[in-house]
């Protein structure tokens, strides 16, 4: 223990919770050892073997509840406002209302690694009540995993190597070096509160969001610890049963988890949409794509032998990606390319480990265990349900590692060098995953009117005449109404109709309407309204909020924003759409902005509105992020206006005559922006003529060439001149009286191609502000298919349930 140095002195609640970071690893290992040698004996010793697992289950119970402890030691912490620890000053702040207090708990790596360890610690708990004969191989696995997750939480050094980030360690031991700590009552003085909540995660979704995910995570760790039970014990059958249904639970789960992302995306984000192929939303998505493969592969095992080795491999591969996942989103490498990445800890080689043992461990275990897996000598008929089931995972898998291979060009480029970059993401992975969408979906509408073993082609064929001909139909009908011509997107659009209305009437003709065995049918409905509303909501999508002023908002808007964002002045409506828009004002609600937008559904300005309805998207102002801009949606059945802020100046006075200096440096294109102008440097004249100025040969001049927007839309021109004489600055102003400008050619700047400007502005100040605004049609598709397909899971999980306790029965 000589060469171990703790980190650093602890106050009370800082020592208990780091001697629980310890307790919980200590545990960990022991029980794993132990269920390791209950395992070992079982079926030679079974007197020793059952010593051995009670042992391991005191040692996993001590586990579990060190990880308690852990986590009531720190929300303690955190709802105490204990500055003085670095993970609470990071991450939260008094300003904060009780339930974002409960978001900072897992906003940074510890909490996050701490919610994952519990949610391994519950299922751990659960298999030793349940999982019987297999308790002792799965817990080897599940101890292990709680080992490597406890390491992440210990904080210790081994030699120079630290072992893992603490949450309990004091800020000025982690900080110590700086200046501030020298002070005796730097807490008075410098950590009176926190840094705060990320504003993107101010959002009740992430309550719940990152909860249900890590259980997902947490889940697809048992499928594969089944896998390994049953290679280790070369037992191929009476596994299967409980596995299938972990399987469909961590589905379900997962599927659920990812989508509560893509609703905080929608309700949080200002890109406009639930889905942007962002990196980490990738490495969720890919390990649920092969435990979904892996959960049609078993049950083709289950019901006609077939499938049993590809079921171990698509549950290994859903491990080894979790755990892919977490080296991509906790090593920092996705720093520059994701807005969910967290920051590198110094922990990239212990994610390693950890990755690779897994890897390694199970890959070894296969590799020795793959002839004794049995697998029926006849190859499967091709017009057998377990053909086309290993056909649906097959494609799975393959878009799975597609997407794997896009996400991962951050580590490519790190390991070879290389520069390769997606830049704009959504067109790139829609080009390939749309056409796998499109076979997936007809395999989800055709597969359960197959048969096991084999079927009747023409009885098939037969099953699914009315399904096809109605759908093709409906396709027809939706695609007119639309006005959608592209073939891949008809394509897409059937393959969701036809899912959908197969599935349907498999449900209805085929289960006689039977709900408690129809989890697969619902499950492949679901995913059918899916695909319709992704089509339709993201291909039919109509930004209203168009500037057809022609004003130029500089060189933070790019042409094709400068395009869909619209300039608002208070109390002047514009159209938008089949709207008008008003901006009436603007309240301070915290470190928040509210701004008021009404709308007014009418064909003219001078009717009377059908409608009317007021939305408040707002924006923080983050020293470490800038703006902020958080949307406001109104909901309807059919469409929602998704709107936010883009870009809003200091509206703190209205109205009133004011006298302003403004000042700014400008490269040419660059917008400095006013009360009421927007003033953008079109050129440099190197030869400027100007009234006031009289040029003289030895002198050095240069004209600013301005173009100014006024809040009317009207175009002025101006020119300040600077210029050297004998040696002696000197400045000839602009002035436009009718916008109360006076604006002053300051000085050149050379190191950065800029100059300054100085504008001093007297007029009656109007706010405004400019925004973006979206019509996302039949956006609820997406949240309906969703919640649908997730619960055809959870009625699979509580069927097989039922199965399980009946056969217990027999």
């Amino acid at each position: 223990m000589d060469n171990i140095q703790y980190i650093g002195e602890w106050l009370l609640p800082g020592k208990i919770g780091h001697f629980l970071t310890l307790l919980s690893m200590v545990g960990a290992l022991y029980a794993t050892i132990c269920f390791a040698l209950a395992s070992w004996w079982e079926g030679t010793n079974d007197t020793l073997a059952a010593s051995w697992k009670r042992m391991g289950r005191m040692g996993f119970a001590a586990n579990a509840l060190a990880v308690v402890g852990i986590f009531a030691t720190l929300f303690f912490l955190i709802f105490e406002h204990r500055f003085e620890y670095k993970y609470v000053w990071q991450h939260s702040s008094r300003t904060l209302p009780v339930y974002y207090m409960i978001s900072c708990f897992w906003e940074g790596q510890e909490g996050s690694f701490l919610l994952w360890q519990f949610w391994t610690a519950v299922l751990g708990l659960v298999l030793i009540s349940r999982a019987k004969k297999w308790e002792a191989t799965t817990m080897t696995v599940v101890g292990a995993m709680q080992v490597f997750l406890a390491t992440m939480l210990i904080g210790i050094y081994i030699g120079s190597y630290k072992l893992g980030s603490s949450p309990f360690i004091l800020t000025r031991l982690d900080m110590g070096a700086a200046p501030i700590f020298q002070n005796p009552n730097y807490l008075e003085l410098f950590l009176k509160d926190g840094r705060g909540l990320n504003p993107l995660l101010q959002n009740y979704w992430m309550v719940i969001h990152p909860p249900t995910l890590f259980l997902g995570f947490a889940l697809t760790l048992i499928p594969f610890a089944y896998v390994m039970a049953a290679l280790w014990k070369r037992d191929f059958t009476d596994w299967v049963r409980p596995t299938l249904s972990w399987a469909l639970l961590g589905g379900g789960i997962l599927g659920g988890g990812i989508l509560m992302g893509g609703a905080w995306a929608y309700e949080a984000l200002s890109f406009g949409g639930f889905w942007a192929w962002d990196p980490v939303e990738n490495a969720s998505l890919v390990p649920w794509l092969t435990l979904v493969a892996g959960i049609h592969t078993l049950l083709a095992y289950k019901h006609s032998g077939y499938g049993l080795r590809a079921t171990a491999l698509f549950f290994n591969f859903t491990l080894w990606l979790i755990l892919y996942s977490t080296f991509l989103t906790r090593s920092g490498v996705l720093g520059d390319t994701s807005v969910h990445s967290f920051t590198d800890l110094g922990m990239s080689g212990q994610l390693l480990a950890f990755m690779l043992f897994f890897i390694i461990s199970s890959t070894l275990l296969t590799i020795a265990r793959w002839k004794s897996m049995p697998s029926p000598e006849k190859d499967e008929s091709a017009y057998s349900r377990e053909f086309w089931l290993f056909i649906g995972a097959l494609l799975l898998t393959m878009v799975a590692g597609l997407i794997a291979i896009d996400t991962s060009w951050p580590v490519i480029n790190k390991i070879f060098g290389t520069n390769k970059a997606i830049t704009d993401p959504i067109p790139h992975y829609n080009r390939y995953t749309l056409w796998f969408a499109v076979v997936v979906g007809l395999l989800s509408a055709t597969i359960q009117y197959f048969r096991y073993k084999d079927s009747d082609i023409v009885k098939f064929l037969r099953s699914l005449a009315v399904s096809t001909v109605v759908s093709a139909a409906l396709t027809g009908i939706i695609a007119y109404v639309l006005s959608i011509g592209s073939a891949a997107l008809i394509a897409l659009l059937f393959a969701g109709v036809f899912g959908t209305i197969a599935n349907l009437n498999y449900l209805i003709t085929v289960l006689k309407g039977k709900i408690r065995v129809a989890g697969a049918s619902v499950a492949h409905i679901g995913f059918g309204i899916l695909l319709v509303g992704i089509l339709i909501s993201s291909a039919k999508k109509d930004i209203i909020s168009l500037n057809t002023t022609g004003i130029d908002y500089g060189k933070e808007f790019d042409e094709k924003n400068k395009k869909e964002n619209i300039l608002l002045y208070k109390d002047k409506p514009m159209k938008m759409g089949e709207y008008f828009a008003t901006y009436k004002g603007d309240s301070i609600v915290g470190i928040n902005t509210y701004y008021k937008v009404q709308y007014e559904k009418k064909k003219n300005a001078e009717d009377t509105p059908s409608e009317t309805f007021m939305l408040y998207p707002h924006v923080q102002i983050n020293p470490n992020m800038g703006m902020i801009a958080n949307p406001a949606t109104r909901h309807y059945l059919t469409q929602d206006i998704f709107t936010h802020v883009t870009s809003a100046p200091d509206n703190t006075q209205s109205n009133s005559k004011s006298e302003e200096l403004k000042e700014g440096e400008l490269a040419i294109g660059d917008t400095l922006v006013t009360k009421n102008s927007f003033i953008i440097l079109k050129a440099i004249n190197p030869a400027p003529i100007v009234s006031g100025y009289v040029p003289m040969p030895d002198d050095i001049a240069a004209g600013a060439k301005l173009q100014i927007v006024n809040i009317e839309s009207k175009n002025y021109d101006a020119e300040p001149v600077y210029y050297i004489r004998n040696n002696t600055e000197n400045r000839v102003d602009a002035e436009i009286k009718d916008l109360g400008l006076k604006i002053k050619f300051d000085k050149i700047i050379p190191e950065k191609s800029k100059i300054k400007l100085s504008v001093v502005e007297t007029a009656v100040v109007d706010q405004f502000i400019i925004l973006k605004a979206e019509v996302f049609p039949y956006i609820n598709l997406v949240w309906l298919g969703s919640l649908v397909a997730v619960t055809g899971f959870l009625m699979s999980v509580h069927r097989r349930r039922k199965e399980g306790v009946k056969v217990k029965k027999a």
